[in-house]
């Protein structure tokens, strides 16, 4: 199957993410125009899939489907302010439960914010989104086979440009500071590119806890990103001195 074949067989799994994604911006936002970036990540996946890694094609697209969609986003500045606010206050009162009580419950957040289940995890799924290519940027420009999924995923050794890389050391640590379970949860979601229902399957808990893991696990590599003087931002790890 040449790289047209597997643009057509594709383009649908486009318009599915978009869908998904469009429920969560203004209605001001063009479909077609989230359509025509997702292609771009459509065609950025064909020309640079690797099958030799363990990522399955169809998850390797729609990471780089989604990407691109969220560069278009950002180009435009149009995510809502409304949502941003309200994750920051999200993490705010997380951080403050977990100082005063040693743990949080999704009871304690449901209540002191003031809204639903599924409004918490969509603003949880938000938020994650914000630094997932944290976890997919290569660290070398060109070089998929290098970024934050191959300290999950490969059971080699790094090479060694990567062993002398502070970036590459300082993300390691940080994924290797997290309990068991959020370590469990990222690489079946990154690497083995299952879904959050079908991980809920895998540990017997439900699809939402599954979200509430993967979001605690996100933000516990960022804050120890920051920590270290690498800040995140939109996703990217920017050099801190």
């Amino acid at each position: 199957m040449n790289k047209e074949d597997i643009v057509r067989e594709f383009l649908p799994l486009v318009k599915k993410v978009v869908l998904k994604m469009k429920n969560h911006l203004p209605s001001s936002v063009d479909v077609e125009d989230l359509v025509s970036a997702g292609y771009v990540g459509l065609m950025e996946a064909v020309n640079r899939y690797d099958p030799s890694r363990k990522q399955t094609f169809p998850y390797f697209a729609e990471l780089k489907i989604r990407g691109a969609i969220y560069d278009y986003l950002r180009s435009l500045d149009i995510l809502p302010k409304e949502k941003r606010r309200k994750v920051r206050k999200l993490e705010e009162l997380y951080d403050k439960l977990l100082v005063n009580n040693g743990t949080v419950e999704t009871h304690q957040l449901l209540k002191e914010l003031g809204i639903t289940e599924d409004e918490l995890l969509s603003l949880m799924r938000y938020s994650a989104s914000k630094y997932i290519d944290s976890l997919t940027e290569p660290f070398i420009e060109g070089e998929d086979s290098y970024n934050l999924l191959s300290v999950l995923g490969s059971e080699e050794d790094p090479p060694k440009f990567l062993e002398e890389s502070e970036l590459f050391n300082l993300l390691t640590k940080a994924i290797e500071s997290l309990p068991e379970k959020e370590q469990l949860v990222l690489s079946l979601y990154y690497v083995d590119g299952f879904t959050f229902k079908e991980i809920g399957k895998i540990l017997n808990v439900t699809e939402s806890r599954v979200c509430q893991i993967h979001w605690r696990a996100v933000k516990k590599i960022r804050e120890f990103m920051e920590k270290m003087g690498y800040e995140v931002c939109n996703g990217k790890s920017a050099g801190g001195g």
